[in-house]
C-alpha cells in the first residue's frame, strides 16, 4: 500500500515487536497509518489501539486500516495521556509504539504551516480544536529574549539572537503571518544557497516553533518516568526520536530504568535507518529508535 504517511523504521519497529505476547499494541502517534498497517499485518492475532491528536491523521488512518476494523480502536488524544485514559496492565498491552514526527500529511498541508517550503499561515497546531498559540501568536506576542531562548534551545539556531532581533524588528511594521515570510527572513539572515544534500537553515527555525507551539516536551520526562509502574512486565516500548533535545530525554529515562533493574535495554545504541530508506525517505534521516523490555 503506498501511505501518504511513510511508517518510518518499521521493519525495525517490528523486529522490537516480534519478541512480545503480540496481543495488543498502541500506536501513540498512529498519523497515517502505516506503523499500524505493518504491526497488523505481521501480527494477524493482535488487536490495536490507535491514538493521535491530530483529527486529520485520525481520519486517514482509519482508511488505511479499513481492512481491519474488527481489531482496531481509534482515540482522540496525546500520547502524554496514554497511562491516565487506559489501564495497560490490565488490557495487557503487549507493545506501545511512539513515533511523535510530523507525518507527511501535515507536512504536505500548507495550510497547517509545518512546512518552510510551502505557503500558508503559521499555524504549526497538531490540534488546531484545541486552540492555544498559533506560530504566528508565538512571533507576534513573545520578546526578543525569550524567542532567542527558543531558537537556540529547541531548534539550536547558532544565530539565535539575531534572529529573534530580526522577528521584533519586522513586526513593527507588519505582524507574521505565513511560512514565505519567515522562510525568507531566515534565507536572508543566513545568506543561504541551495546546495545538493544540504538542509535549508529555516528547517531549525520550525521545529522550535513547531515544539513549543504544541508544548512537545513538556510531560515528556514524568510520562518516561511512569513506564514501569505502568505497562506489564515483558511488554516493549518502541521509541523514535528526530531530534537531539527529544533523543536525551529519551535516552537518558530508558538508562535510569535499566539501572534501577525496573527494564531491559534491547539496543545498546539507538537504531538508525539504512541508507536505503534514508534515499526513499529522506525526513526519516535524522530518526532515531530505541527500545526497552518492561521487567
Amino acid at each position: 500500500m503506498n501511505f501518504r504517511h511513510y511508517p518510518v523504521m518499521s521493519n525495525e519497529v517490528l523486529e522490537v515487536f516480534a519478541g512480545t505476547a503480540k496481543k495488543l499494541f498502541v500506536d501513540c502517534t498512529v498519523g497515517g497509518g502505516g506503523h499500524s498497517h505493518r504491526i497488523l499485518s505481521a501480527f494477524p492475532q493482535a488487536r490495536l489501539i490507535a491514538l493521535d491528536q491530530d483529527e486529520e491523521s485520525l481520519e486517514l488512518a482509519r482508511a488505511t486500516l479499513a481492512g481491519f476494523a474488527a481489531r482496531v480502536e481509534f482515540r482522540h488524544g496525546s500520547y502524554l495521556s496514554l497511562f491516565d485514559e487506559l489501564d495497560c496492565k490490565k488490557l495487557g498491552v503487549s507493545g506501545v509504539l511512539v513515533d511523535p514526527g510530523i507525518s507527511m500529511v501535515q507536512l504536505k498541508d500548507g495550510r497547517r504551516g509545518f512546512a518552510h517550503s510551502l505557503e500558508g499561515p503559521l499555524d504549526m497546531r497538531k490540534d488546531p480544536a484545541a486552540g492555544g498559540e498559533t506560530a504566528a501568536d508565538v512571533l507576534n506576542g513573545w520578546g526578543e529574549e525569550r524567542l532567542a531562548d527558543l531558537f537556540a534551545r529547541y531548534g539550536e539556531v547558532l544565530y539565535s539572537r539575531r534572529l529573534a532581533k530580526a522577528v521584533v524588528e519586522k513586526r513593527l511594521f507588519a505582524p507574521w503571518r505565513t511560512t514565505g515570510e519567515l522562510r525568507r527572513l531566515v534565507e536572508g539572515l543566513t545568506h543561504w544557497r541551495p546546495r545538493a544534500g544540504s538542509v535549508h537553515p529555516a528547517a531549525q527555525v520550525f521545529q522550535a516553533l513547531r515544539i513549543a507551539v504544541n508544548r512537545e516536551l513538556d510531560g515528556l520526562a514524568s510520562w518516561l518516568e511512569r513506564i514501569p509502574a505502568q505497562l506489564p512486565a515483558g511488554s516493549r516500548v518502541a521509541f523514535l526520536t528526530y531530534h537531539s533535545l527529544e533523543d536525551r530525554l529519551v535516552k537518558r529515562a530508558f538508562q535510569e530504568m535499566k539501572r534501577r533493574e525496573r527494564a531491559v535495554l534491547l539496543r545498546p545504541f539507538p537504531g538508525r535507518p539504512g541508507a536505503g530508506e534514508v534515499a526513499e525517505n529522506l525526513a526519516s534521516r535524522s530518526a532515531k529508535l530505541r527500545a526497552l523490555e518492561v521487567a
